[in-house]
């Protein structure tokens, strides 16, 4: 894997991050734990401590951190709709 790879996989890490920390507070009105907030940058951190320099597929590694983001926001939506906090 070339820094370039690295470097974009950071950007999608961050801008999912930043997904996760004004969505929920801003449209959902709820507070995301710690795990939940910052789940691509737990993504990232489990794709530099797994990387392998020849073999690696940096695309698996984009859709992690995107499911995570979208499962995590839709998981919060059904949940304050089901408890009527919305």
């Amino acid at each position: 894997m070339s820094l370039d790879d690295d470097i974009k996989l950071s950007v999608v890490a961050v801008a999912c991050t930043l997904i996760l920390a004004t969505v929920p507070e801003n449209l959902i009105h709820v507070q995301l734990d710690f795990a939940s907030r910052y789940s691509p940058l737990l993504v990232l951190a489990f794709y530099m401590f797994l990387k392998d320099d020849e073999k690696n597929n940096i695309l698996p590694w984009y859709l992690l951190m995107i499911y995570a983001t979208a499962g995590v926001l839709i998981l919060k939506v059904i949940n304050s709709l089901t408890s009527g906090t919305m």
